[in-house]
């Protein structure tokens, strides 16, 4: 027996209301994760040949989601799905796009199935990269607490005891003891200093010019191009095989990568195929397009089985990446390591050396 897979009780999930939309007054698209979930959930049970106006109830019913019953009320309406879930303004529009597909091919089930597999692979890779981060936050933080424990309650202490045995500090500790009340002694104009440059980068970064130097930075670091490559390659072999055109699609996939040069580059990619300009040879022309996927397009285009070649091209690019991440982890576990070693060294050293320093004096 086939269970339904369940959503988790996170009470901040994006499936209730988002402070965030209450302020901006914009939807918010999904999370992959709660997207990955939405379309295993309607696949299972519209392949098990329940209408969709009996899906929404049971769904909305098994995991309270507001989105669900949304989409029921507009369903009953009278509005076709695809619309329902433009409405929403809560998923992709390749998704509406392609659930589309499926309505006008009565292949619902099966368009929900490959969505679902999709969305799933996505959020793999995410948290694969965003477990590869964790590690490097977690020691910075430990390593952080460690030198302020230090500094405030080990370093007074010998600081006084110097003093009354009118003895100098090693230059180590004194410089160390320095920086502490520096900081100590101007913890609000720095606090004040720091807020504004976030506030500035902050603002910076939410203007196009501020998230277009951000995708250019993005774009020269080969985890980020390879994940360009793989949801490109992933995105469009999705789109092609029903039968959508290459042209159609190529704005349709723009919208699963969150980077915004590429998104006009492949804007303007689809004028250019709509011109007559074969597909290959379009993104030849983009820099960060990795070279096996030039060739796995040409192949397909001559053969003329595209989205079976774009396909192949991302489960390579899949497999490339998880490996390029194994990769990082191998190489960042032993770096942070040494570098934490060498900095608690000094500080273990600003520590220890009054010690010897006083043991020399009495």
């Amino acid at each position: 027996m086939q269970v339904i897979p369940k959503l988790g009780k996170n009470p901040r999930s994006i499936w209730h209301t988002d402070i965030r939309e209450i302020v901006s007054g914009k939807k918010r698209i999904l999370p992959t994760k709660d997207l990955a979930v939405f379309c295993r959930q309607t696949a299972f049970l519209l392949d098990a040949g329940l209408p969709l106006n009996e899906v929404m109830p049971l769904l909305a019913d098994q995991t309270r989601m507001r989105i669900v019953s949304n989409l029921h009320s507009l369903i009953l309406q009278g509005e076709s799905f695809s619309n329902a879930l433009r409405t929403t303004g809560s998923f992709p529009a390749f998704m509406c796009a392609y659930v589309a597909i499926g309505e006008g091919t009565a292949n619902l089930p099966g368009v929900f199935l490959r969505l679902a597999d999709y969305f799933e692979t996505r959020a793999k890779a995410h948290e694969e990269l965003r477990a590869a981060m964790l590690y490097p936050c977690v020691v910075s933080v430990m390593m952080l607490g460690v030198i302020v424990l230090a500094v405030t309650f080990v370093l007074p202490g010998y600081a006084q005891m110097f003093d009354a045995a009118d003895v100098s500090l090693p230059v180590a500790t004194a410089l160390l003891l320095a920086g502490a009340g520096f900081i100590a002694a101007n913890i609000l104009p720095l606090s004040l200093i720091a807020a504004v440059a976030v506030l500035v980068a902050a603002i910076f970064f939410s203007q196009p010019k501020g998230r277009f130097f951000a995708a250019s930075v993005a774009l020269k670091i080969p985890i980020f191009r390879l994940s360009i490559n793989y949801n490109f390659a992933q995105g469009l072999s999705l789109l092609l095989d029903p039968g959508l055109s290459v042209s159609d699609a190529l704005p349709l996939c723009s919208e699963t990568i969150g980077n915004p040069i590429v998104r006009e580059d492949l804007k303007k990619l689809s004028a250019a195929v709509k011109s007559g300009v074969p597909f290959w040879t379009g993104i030849s022309k983009l820099p960060y397009i990795s070279p096996l996927f030039i060739s796995l397009a040409r192949s397909g285009e001559n053969t003329g089985d595209l989205p079976q070649a774009l396909q192949k091209c991302s489960m390579y690019f899949s497999e490339a990446y998880r490996q390029k991440i194994r990769h990082i982890n191998k190489l960042l576990v032993p770096l942070m390591t040494l570098t934490i070693g060498l900095i608690l060294a000094a500080v273990m050293l600003a520590v220890i050396l009054p010690a010897f320093e006083l043991a020399a004096v009495f």
